[in-house]
């Protein structure tokens, strides 16, 4: 996966806010898996993957319906949470 920035955070956000309450969490993993497998597929074949994300968590998120948000409200403040927490574990897994 791409280096991840604020604009990847916030798209995701925004994502994962378009997902019911109870699948967030289920699709944020598979919205970061997908984010990795296009990375590994852009870095071997040189182009976007087929499903068209290029490795990074903004064209992965960007593939999926987004909410639009105040950023200061307490349901974009969640999805945020949600996709930190579950970037963190993401990161934090073994190979």
């Amino acid at each position: 996966m791409r280096s991840v920035g604020v604009s990847d955070l916030d798209l995701a956000a925004r994502a994962v806010m378009a997902v019911p309450p109870n699948e967030r969490v289920h699709f944020i993993e598979v919205l970061l898996e997908d984010t990795h497998v296009s990375d590994l597929w852009r870095k071997r074949y040189g182009n976007s993957h087929p499903s068209g994300g290029t490795g990074s968590l903004f064209a992965q998120a960007s593939l999926h319906p987004t909410s639009t948000s105040n950023r200061a409200d307490q349901t974009y403040c969640e999805a945020l949470s949600l996709v930190l927490k579950a970037l963190n574990a993401w990161r934090a897994r073994t190979h």
